[in-house]
């Protein structure tokens, strides 16, 4: 009777210890597969009297350099010039839109050759490598002028490319066809971050002429700002790595479940041999 009454004990007290086992490592479970809200917001310490001499400035005057791809347009008063160098609007050389596409761009875009020049038809070679984009379209405005009457010239970069990879909803390489495009936009690109992104950990890689630069980025901070990295470059990759608890996460139903089942099983054992 008494032996009865004390193997009671014991099994209600493994039951106990097994319950508040199990409790505790589910609890365990789910507070590792929390994100701290504090360290998911962008720029969360931002504040509108923010020091603008501290702020990065966007570097608007990008430097042509050997195998960029240039877009020039040249309009004047007498149509077929125009249809010489207007090919994405029809006629001449083609017809339709002939930069919807990558590939587009890169056949009837102007390619800077390894002179450091572009071919232009009626105006000859233009020496643009070295040269801001501003100042390439009044480089091509000076020669334009010598052959061809009120002629109105733009200019742009067809080959500013990122690439943003990592914690991202839509990874891949986006081009930029305005003047700036900064870490913030890309990863919008990107459509976001994904839930298991550590914005606090941004890699940014940039091809320097001697060697490649990193760039860490606290994207919850507003001394990103100041970075160099705040706003990109063409062929920067911007990298947003995971959290360390992501595959814990990610597994987080399957160790719920194996515990469930383990505890199951040994609260059956201990009842049919305890």
């Amino acid at each position: 009777m008494i032996k009865n009454q004390i193997n009671t004990t014991n099994m209600i007290f493994l039951i106990r210890n097994k319950r508040s086992f199990f409790m505790l490592f589910v609890l365990t479970v789910l507070l590792s597969s929390c994100v701290s809200k504090r360290n998911s917001y962008f720029l969360r310490d931002f504040k509108a009297d923010i020091d603008a001499s501290k702020v990065q400035q966007a570097d608007k005057d990008y430097v042509v350099k050997t195998n960029d791809n240039l877009y020039v347009s040249v309009k004047t008063i007498n149509a077929e010039v125009n249809a010489m160098f207007s090919q994405n609007e029809g006629g001449g050389y083609g017809s339709g839109n002939m930069y919807n596409s990558q590939a587009g761009q890169h056949i009837y875009g102007y390619q800077v050759d390894n002179q450091g020049e572009i071919i232009l038809p009626v105006i000859g070679a233009v020496h643009v490598a070295g040269r801001t984009l501003k100042e390439t379209k009044e480089q091509i405005q000076l020669r334009a002028d010598e052959y061809l009457k009120d002629a109105d010239i733009q200019v742009r970069l067809l080959n500013f490319k990122v690439s943003v990879l990592g914690e991202v909803r839509s990874p891949g390489v986006y081009y930029n066809y305005n003047n700036t495009l900064t870490v913030l936009e890309a990863i919008g690109m990107a459509q976001g971050t994904t839930d298991y992104a550590k914005i606090k950990d941004v890699l940014v890689v940039r091809q320097g002429e001697d060697a490649v630069q990193p760039f860490l980025l606290d994207l919850t901070e507003k001394n990103i700002l100041a970075s160099e990295a705040f706003y990109l470059q063409s062929n920067d990759v911007v990298f947003v790595r995971p959290q360390k608890l992501k595959n814990v996460r990610l597994n987080a139903s399957y160790y719920t479940i194996g515990a469930s089942t383990l505890t199951t099983i040994m609260l059956i054992v201990n009842f049919l041999w305890g």
